[in-house]
């Protein structure tokens, strides 16, 4: 007694072929810089250099453990700047919130708040590249006994 025709087998293996190929084809399109920034996960100190060389040593560590996130989204920007469990002023507020800007074109990041403000920095904030791990800034500081110098801060998440 046949249980199974040539034809129905033939039929059963092709539909496995064919629906085990099938996949999700509909991949998120690339999200763009900004979104990458305003993902609303908190960015945490990775590393910092000026003209090169290292200077995370040179940081206070009430700085190090800081975090600020950036909000996203289409109607305006925010973001809130965290100290961490290291205050460098305990009479400083934990946290404070700021809008922010990005522009695509120029690669300029703009903050509205002194809460992230570096002490000697000029100039634009420039992201020199962001993916979903690492926001790298750069921004022209002047530091002392060694002049102007570009200050480059990785961001991580």
């Amino acid at each position: 007694m046949k249980i199974f025709s040539p034809f129905s087998v033939l039929l059963a293996l092709l539909s496995v072929i064919l629906l085990g190929s099938c996949s999700d084809d509909d991949n998120d399109p690339p999200k763009s810089d900004q979104e990458l920034i305003g993902s609303g996960v908190a960015w945490k100190f990775g590393s910092a250099s000026a003209g090169g060389f290292p200077v995370t040593s040179a940081i206070p560590e009430c700085f190090l453990d800081n975090t600020i996130t950036f909000n996203y989204n289409q109607s305006g920007n925010t973001g809130v700047v965290d100290a961490g469990a290291i205050k460098c002023d305990e009479t400083e507020p934990q946290s404070g919130n700021f809008v922010w800007t990005y522009n695509e074109s120029t690669k300029v990041l703009s903050v509205d708040t002194d809460l992230i403000d570096i002490p000697g920095a000029s100039g634009d904030i420039k992201v020199v590249s962001v993916n979903s791990d690492n926001l790298v800034l750069t921004q022209s500081v002047a530091l002392s006994g060694f002049g102007t110098q570009e200050v480059t801060l990785t961001l991580v998440h």
